[in-house]
């Protein structure tokens, strides 16, 4: 597994962080959707939010940042994901 992209829409939902994998997950006839995971700020938190789901590639997710602009527990997550593969 790759990541494809990283996105943070800048506080706008819960979900601010999401990482876009390079699993495809096709659903709807014609299009592909990839796995990804979206995070709060603290995803390890118990008020903080951690979910894998899947990612239109025409979703408005924010604006593409690296994985050294995303806050240390969003790597550690993403690390995570990474290593279970």
């Amino acid at each position: 597994m790759n990541i494809l992209g990283i996105y943070d829409n800048g506080g706008r939902t819960m979900d601010r962080y999401t990482v876009v994998y390079d699993e495809p997950v096709t659903k709807i006839p014609g299009e592909t959707m990839h796995c990804g995971l979206g995070m709060s700020e603290s995803p390890f938190h118990p008020q903080g939010f951690c979910q894998h789901g899947e990612v239109h590639p025409d979703a408005d997710i924010g604006r593409q940042i690296t994985f050294a602009e995303l806050p240390a527990d969003c790597q550690r997550a993403v690390e995570l994901d990474m290593q279970s593969e």
